[in-house]
């Protein structure tokens, strides 16, 4: 549980990363493309159904304006590790968001609709989902994959200090090649007071940081890199990490309450008394249920201490 939670911590840290500086995402996956599409906005996809269940969303999906085309969605999906369904999931993201989404005053417009992987850690080992047969017909499938390992974070100090990279690409140093380097975090320090002016967000993106360089086994060389750093606190960032952390005991609860009643009375638990458990949001009462299932003789029993 623990493991999972922490992986949480990883994704929320690229979807802020991401929100801070959105340009920074976009440019870098679509540096090798040629493409010249502009960030315009976040779409909320809170009411439309994707894959995973009902409660289920992409991480990110931009709004991107291409000045010859049609407007253009961009999927994202941050992978703390490899996922072998990921490629699939995109696909039907893609199809429910070219079918349910649209735009213009009549709202009859077709988005154009595209995908991106981000793997924070480790390398996308098949980007493509080819089902065509010979002769091309068919489905092909090939999301945008920004592998951000590969990049090399010298380079990457260098282009956000020329002016030539977004500021945003400073989130994603401790990720990239040499990223655990002494002399290479201490230049990202000097960039990030370069080109960052608010003080609230160089605490942000210290915070971010110290984050992904968790995810890479590098968190030891960033706290003590960040030592002394004046920004090294990020009030939003200890947010969101309590937020989750929360949220795992809960989910924690619930898994732990369930095992117990399907192993003292296996296939006894409904349904519905399952639904029950996995929607309830209270810590207390799951810990109350807990101990009335460990105390009750039956299925019944236990039913009966759970109406009171």
């Amino acid at each position: 549980m623990r493991k999972r939670q922490r992986m949480g911590a990883f994704d929320q840290a690229a979807r802020f990363a991401a929100h801070a500086d959105p340009e920074a995402v976009v440019w870098r996956l679509l540096a090798s493309t040629g493409a010249t599409l502009t960030f315009r906005e976040w779409l909320d996809t809170r009411t439309i159904p994707l894959p995973g269940g009902p409660h289920r969303t992409a991480d990110l999906v931009a709004a991107l304006t291409e000045p010859t085309s049609r407007p253009v969605l961009l999927v994202l999906e941050f992978q703390s590790r490899h996922d072998p369904d990921k490629l699939d999931v995109t696909l039907e993201e893609a199809g429910i968001l070219r079918g349910h989404v649209r735009y213009g005053e009549d709202r009859t417009g077709k988005y154009k609709v595209l995908t991106a992987l981000v793997y924070l850690a480790g390398r996308c080992p098949d980007d493509v989902l080819d089902m065509t047969l010979p002769g091309g017909f068919g489905t092909r499938h090939a999301p945008l994959v920004w592998n951000v390992g590969d990049d090399d974070a010298d380079a990457t100090l260098e282009a956000v200090a020329s002016g030539k990279a977004p500021w945003g690409m400073l989130f994603w140093v401790p990720l990239m090649r040499i990223g655990q380097d002494d002399a290479l975090i201490a230049r990202w320090k000097e960039t990030v007071v370069q080109v960052v002016r608010d003080r609230r967000t160089r605490g942000n993106m210290a915070g971010i940081a110290l984050v992904f360089a968790e995810l890479v086994g590098r968190r030891v060389e960033w706290d003590r890199g960040l030592e002394g750093f004046e920004m090294t606190e990020s009030q939003v960032v200890n947010e969101w990490i309590s937020r989750g952390e929360a949220k795992g005991k809960l989910l924690e609860a619930r898994q732990n309450l369930l095992e117990l009643l399907e192993g003292r009375f296996p296939g006894a638990v409904p349904n519905d008394v399952v639904q029950l458990i996995q929607h309830q949001e209270s810590l207390e009462l799951l810990h109350d249920w807990f101990k009335t299932a460990v105390r009750a003789y039956s299925f019944e029993q236990f039913m009966n201490g759970l109406k009171r």
